[in-house]
């Protein structure tokens, strides 16, 4: 008797006996697959959820080595108040938890430096900040804006010493990689230029309130791939107001 024929006949044998003893037979023969078509339906209904209850992204930021790294709550609440917008509709992303040490750099630091280029790859990135020795490797990348681009001339010019700048003869798909040095060498045949990439954040209280980056200036940059820039430039605003 194959295992059909033997379930027919437990079906008749149960004919009179009850829904209990239904339900006996039923769960004894059913009850992995009633699991896991239960998992199965709770995991669509939860992953449908999340995409259609999900809030657009107003702003994202990454603040990497703030030393501090607990929720920037507090920058979050008060650039949400200065952009005006409405955190019931829109997300304002920033986190303040990667590090990245550039000298020794460890799982942890090529694990948060793969995310930032994964996000800036699919245009998640706004707003990079950093102390100098992570920004300038970045900007060796040409991950930032030209900050011409959202700012006037007399904007950036109101920031005085606080733009950043860095030379195009130092961007690294310009120039040969040294295996020796592990760096790259300057194309001398590119032009060089001077590009305002980033603002300089000097004791910015901002930043102090957070009780981020005690004792050293980072500096604060848009990301080349972001689609968002004229939040990102606000942000920026709103530090050095």
């Amino acid at each position: 008797m194959n295992i059909n024929e033997e379930k027919r006949h437990q079906w008749q044998a149960l004919k009179g006996m009850g829904f209990k003893a239904h339900w006996d037979y039923f769960w004894d023969y059913y009850k992995i697959h009633v699991i896991v078509a239960l998992i199965v339906i709770i995991g669509i209904a939860s992953f449908a959820k999340e995409i259609l209850t999900r809030k657009p992204d107003a702003i994202s930021v990454t603040i990497v080595n703030a030393a501090n790294t607990q929720d920037a709550t507090l920058l979050h609440d008060e650039f949400a108040e200065y952009e005006k917008i409405d955190t019931s509709q829109y997300n304002v992303l920033i986190d303040s938890s990667s590090v990245i040490n550039i000298e020794n750099p460890d799982s942890y630091t090529v694990a948060n430096s793969e995310r930032l280029y994964a996000m800036i790859a699919a245009h998640d990135l706004d707003v990079l900040m950093a102390d100098k020795d992570v920004f300038d490797n970045y900007a060796k990348s040409e991950l930032f804006l030209d900050l011409r681009e959202c700012f006037s001339e007399e904007e950036l010019k109101s920031f005085g010493d606080a733009v950043y700048y860095f030379d195009t003869a130092d961007y690294n798909s310009n120039g040969e990689y040294d295996m020796d040095t592990g760096e790259y060498v300057k194309n001398e045949n590119v032009k060089s230029e001077l590009i305002p990439v980033g603002i300089v954040l000097n004791d910015n209280p901002h930043l102090t309130a957070m009780g981020f980056y005690p004792g050293v200036s980072p500096i604060v940059g848009l990301a080349v791939s972001s689609e968002r820039t004229d939040v990102g430039a606000d942000f920026i605003r709103f530090l050095m107001q």
